[in-house]
């Protein structure tokens, strides 16, 4: 029995350190301020943004010795003959052939060219916070925000604040938030769901947010990097 509790808090604490060390290393010391949801772009579930890990097939119908067929690295790049770099990452498979079309100009009579997914990495979002299982969660298809926690073992009922979910994302090459009201939605009331992007961050405070700007600054820059893998616990309390 003892070695089951060491294990199940072994695994938890590993869940914290990795969603703390993502929300660390993903670029989010410089937020700006927190967005009212219609502000935040709704994700668009019709297309597919590339990422880490994707496989591309890009093809050129006149030059077919440039063919290639690569994955798209950590970095979120993918390199070319003639070209080099190229950032792929954040791009639908249409933006990125219209950049290589654009980039390949100068280099061939006809730059015709097509980028084809052919597989498509694990996508995951992170969920942390007042939850019961903190960690990585999977997305198979559309993901809400609900779900995302739903997925994570449901809320700690003791500790929640429903009133102010935060969701950070990268948008247009910056960390941004919103938080959300889920206090209707948890009543049985029809609420729109806020779907999810890969990489989304979902964390549920255990402490009601004075001031949900504040508290972004505040919890990214100042209480993971003091405190490491821990969460914070009173230290995300904010004040105006």
């Amino acid at each position: 029995m003892r070695n089951q509790d060491i294990r199940r808090k072994t695994a938890a604490m590993l869940a914290q350190a990795v969603v703390a060390v993502l929300l660390l290393l993903a670029g989010c010391r410089s937020v700006p301020p927190a967005l009212d949801r219609s502000e935040m772009k709704a994700a668009d579930l019709s297309v597919i943004k590339l990422v880490a890990g994707d496989e591309v097939e890009v093809k050129f119908y006149q030059n077919p010795e440039l063919n290639e067929i690569q994955v798209i690295r950590p970095d979120g790049q993918i390199t070319l003959q003639l070209v080099g770099d190229v950032q792929a990452q954040g791009k639908t498979p249409s933006q990125l052939g219209s950049e290589l079309k654009q980039r390949y100009a100068g280099q061939l009579k006809a730059p015709e060219v097509a980028v084809i997914v052919r597989s498509l990495h694990d996508r995951r979002v992170y969920v942390g916070g007042a939850v019961n299982r903190e960690g990585m969660v999977k997305m198979a298809g559309p993901l809400s925000a609900m779900e995302a926690i739903m997925q994570s073992g449901g809320l700690d009922w003791r500790r929640a604040k429903t009133k102010q979910v935060v969701v950070i994302r990268e948008q247009d090459g910056k960390r941004v938030g919103c938080a959300l009201d889920v206090r209707d939605l948890l009543a049985g009331q029809y609420s729109d769901p806020f779907y999810l992007e890969p990489g989304d961050i979902v964390y549920v405070p255990r402490k009601a947010i004075v001031n949900v700007n504040q508290w972004i600054e505040q919890y990214i820059n100042s209480v993971i990097p003091r405190f490491g893998v821990s969460y914070g616990g009173d230290g995300v309390e904010v004040s105006r």
